[in-house]
């Protein structure tokens, strides 16, 4: 088995517990166990993309007339 990374999780398929590892001990052969079982990494479920709302634009203002130089 590949080491285990923070973060990671874990279930059991007989009882449901669900373990995330937090520190990583360094173990090349890592089993995590529960119901006299090796445990099942989990996959993380995908994230839905966030909704972008576009803000109404504000209005610009009208260009100032430049002053015309006397002569």
């Amino acid at each position: 088995m590949a080491k285990k990374k923070a973060g990671e999780k874990y279930e059991c398929e007989e009882c449901g517990l669900v373990v995330v590892v937090e520190d990583v001990c360094g173990c090349d052969d890592c089993k995590i166990v529960c119901c006299e079982e090796p445990m099942k990494k989990v996959k993380a479920p995908v994230k839905k993309a966030a909704k972008v709302v576009a803000k109404p634009k504000a209005k610009a203002a009208p260009p100032k007339k430049k002053a015309k130089p006397k002569k």
